[in-house]
């Protein structure tokens, strides 16, 4: 058996192998509850809709495991906000949730801000602009549109025959589409790419007011900001400090271009 990890956000173990018949197989454990369910009760029906999800091979309670198909081919950041993909997450956006299912709760803390805020140590300036951004985050947690969560390019991937397939369903929830849609900006983003993010997803789906979603696509990158940075720390992961410079070197002009948009 060969294995070779690859997790680098999360805090299950993934793990690429090879199973009995020869067949190469994702083994994911320990599987948090949103996505454990996920698999169990969720990932058949929005498939039949045309969401495409690995399909689960096998399920152990007790280990908390997901054995799940390998979807082989990368999907590139810059192809990652292609037609395509805006179209299968329009039909996930669309998709009526079921009240029995497990939902991740997604929210922007003000404990959670602050807690950010001290381990990025921006300018004052900086930081009161990223604060004006969670206060007005409430737009994207009161939809109750499904959303993935975590729609980066490193969660998306091809079969050999082509079709998309999006994993990592540890974030399942229910908020605006601008949650699934800022992660498909490259970097931080500007309000340029937003707003032609949201006409061709408007375009697409057909279902949101275009200078609504920019403004929420934008308020969701802010919070992705937010999300990562006490996630990496939580978890005590190498990148940690990679981000942590990063934000701390394209932040300040970004929210001053950005803030703008609120």
């Amino acid at each position: 058996m060969s294995t070779r990890e690859l997790s680098k956000m999360g805090i299950a173990t993934v793990a690429l192998n090879i199973d009995d018949e020869g067949h190469r197989v994702i083994d994911k454990f320990p599987v948090g509850d949103v996505e454990f369910a996920f698999y169990q009760h969720t990932a058949d029906e929005l498939n039949q809709e045309g969401i495409a999800t690995p399909r689960l091979i096998s399920a152990d309670p007790t280990l908390r495991k997901l054995r799940l198909e390998y979807i082989p081919n990368p999907v590139d950041q810059n192809a990652v906000a292609g037609d395509a993909i805006l179209a299968m997450l329009g039909r996930l956006h669309h998709y009526p949730a079921n009240f029995e299912w497990r939902y991740h709760p997604h929210s922007w803390a003000e404990s959670a801000l602050e807690k950010s805020l001290i381990l990025l140590a921006l300018p004052d300036k900086t930081a009161q602009q990223l604060r004006r951004f969670q206060r007005c985050s409430h737009v994207l947690f009161y939809n109750q549109c499904l959303v993935s969560g975590d729609s980066n390019a490193g969660n998306w991937g091809k079969r050999d025959n082509g079709d998309l397939v999006l994993f990592d369903w540890e974030r399942f929830g229910t908020g605006s589409p601008a949650i699934d849609l800022a992660p498909l900006v490259k970097g931080m983003g500007s309000k340029e790419t937003f707003i032609d993010l949201a006409e061709r997803y408007c375009r697409i789906s057909c279902h949101y007011k275009l200078n609504d979603l920019a403004r929420e696509i934008a308020i969701a990158k802010a919070w992705i900001v937010t999300e990562v940075i006490t996630l990496l720390d939580e978890r005590q992961k190498a990148a940690f400090p990679i981000y942590l410079n990063w934000y701390r070197e394209n932040l300040p002009e970004w929210l001053d271009n950005t803030v703008k948009m609120l």
